[in-house]
């Protein structure tokens, strides 16, 4: 009799608990995500709660959001004097115009020089160039800033700055850069660098995997920045043994601001101390810059997924070419959709991707995903070695969008990414350009041939795309 209270005491406490807890996934959690945590805390009891409270509840948003303030979407009242194009715009120009502004709150900024840097060999060099030269200021944020030789290189550089008097900031992701005395930015930090983590991890075999800051940026002295998805590691050595290509770009005008307001929100929100970064003084040789750019940042501070509406707004607008290079490929529902859709429309619509990733787990259900596209259009082409991190989508040769967000769940709903969109039909003809170069290097997938897998291998591919929102 004992026995069967203390069971009945333990099931209703289990029930007490999931109760609340549903109650608080009713209320936050999208109707996507929503079902399976329900399922999750009913069937397993204590244990699912338990891991709702460790991995799904949103804390940053609301950290973030009492230290940056509720923002709301800027909406221009006369988006015409603001448009980067003509003083006669298609009308394909001013919608796209007009959606992309009512979608995100800051401003497209005239007279930008982007300049891409193709692979570690180009970019590494340069950056390292550019932080010699610094004389006031170096912000730098990364994911992933690897204590090997190339990394070295970047602390030697940052140390030799700071050492004349030049204020350095560098921020890391804790599981991106690691722990331990022998992390690059503890050395920094022993050398009088001024250091954060972002989420440093408390629990340390329970990391909050959701919550990473996958931004990469870089700004020196208010006049030249990086943006992109390159990460400083040996992998991305630049030679011949090079196992991960990349892009990254060179950025130079008034979009600087608004890249230094991201870095800025990131440090307080990682030291909580509050830093201001150099603004580039504009003169007449800068505002005359064709390019047109803003800063696109995102991240689960932010209830508007602003990264995945803009993807949307882009493929609903476009009216002859969608050109996609991405690492990870697991697109949610919505862009799948808007991906099949343009397609249909006649749009040319193809994406580039690596056969194989770093991660087994993203291949398996990568291809499970495939044929939802190939049925309706989309072409898809595998990339062979190396392992080609890069992020870019190019829209009807005068729209660019790059940065770190990668088209899958995590990065566009989980991960705090930095983006740059970009009004350049010189620098979309570039783009494509790289962009045509890796499809020719790529093999076309067919629907016949992924039917053509063995069933087991189908069947393990499909299980794996079950883990879509959290790959």
């Amino acid at each position: 009799m004992t026995e069967i209270s203390f069971l009945t005491a333990l099931l209703v406490l289990h029930f007490a608990i999931a109760a609340g807890v549903c109650v608080h996934i009713l209320l936050t959690k999208p109707e996507t995500s929503a079902p399976p945590w329900i399922a999750l805390v009913l069937v397993s009891p204590f244990i699912g709660s338990l891991l709702y409270w460790i991995l799904g509840i949103n804390r940053v948003q609301r950290r973030a959001r009492k230290l940056r303030g509720r923002r709301t979407r800027f909406v221009p009242q006369h988006a015409a004097q603001f448009m980067p194009f003509s003083s006669d715009p298609t009308p394909q120009q001013r919608q796209v115009f007009l959606y992309e502004s009512a979608v995100h709150d800051a401003p497209f900024l005239g007279g930008n020089r982007i300049t891409p840097l193709i692979g570690a060999a180009e970019a590494f060099p340069d950056m390292l160039k550019s932080i010699a030269e610094a004389r006031e200021s170096i912000a730098l944020s990364v994911y992933i800033f690897g204590r090997d030789d190339v990394g070295e290189k970047f602390i030697a550089a940052l140390k030799e700055a700071h050492g004349r008097g030049v204020k350095t900031y560098v921020l890391v992701d804790e599981i991106g850069s690691g722990t331990g005395s022998n992390a690059a930015d503890k050395k920094l930090a022993d050398a009088g660098i001024s250091t954060a983590r972002f989420i440093p991890q408390k629990i340390k075999f329970l990391p909050f995997v959701n919550l990473r800051n996958h931004r990469k940026i870089i700004i020196i002295d208010g006049l030249v920045g990086y943006i992109g998805g390159m990460n400083i590691a040996r992998n991305y050595n630049g030679d011949a043994t090079e196992t991960v290509r990349d892009i990254h770009f060179r950025v130079e005008g008034p979009v600087l601001a608004q890249m230094s307001t991201v870095f800025e929100e990131d440090w307080r929100f990682a030291s909580g101390r509050a830093i201001t970064l150099p603004d580039a003084p504009r003169n007449e040789t800068t505002l005359a810059l064709p390019q047109y750019a803003r800063a696109v940042p995102d991240g689960p501070d932010n209830p508007f997924q602003r990264t995945l509406w803009i993807m949307l707004g882009a493929l609903a607008l476009a009216q002859k070419s969608v050109h996609i290079l991405t690492p990870y490929f697991l697109p949610n529902d919505a862009l799948t959709h808007a991906l099949a859709i343009c397609a249909l429309r006649g749009v040319d619509v193809r994406v580039v991707v690596p056969k194989a990733t770093d991660i087994r787990l993203m291949d398996w259900a990568m291809t499970a995903k495939y044929p939802d596209l190939l049925e309706h259009g989309v072409k898809i082409y595998w990339g062979g070695a190396p392992f080609d991190h890069s992020k870019l989508m190019v829209v009807d040769d005068v729209w660019i969008l790059v940065g770190s967000s990668n088209w899958d769940q995590r990065s566009l709903r989980l991960n705090f990414e930095a983006n740059l969109e970009v009004y350049d039909a010189d620098l979309a003809a570039q783009m494509d350009s790289h962009f045509q170069a890796m499809q020719r290097k790529a093999q076309l997938i067919s629907v016949a041939e992924l039917k053509a897998l063995p069933v087991l291998v189908r069947l393990r591919n499909n299980i794996a795309r079950l883990f879509t929102p959290y790959l």
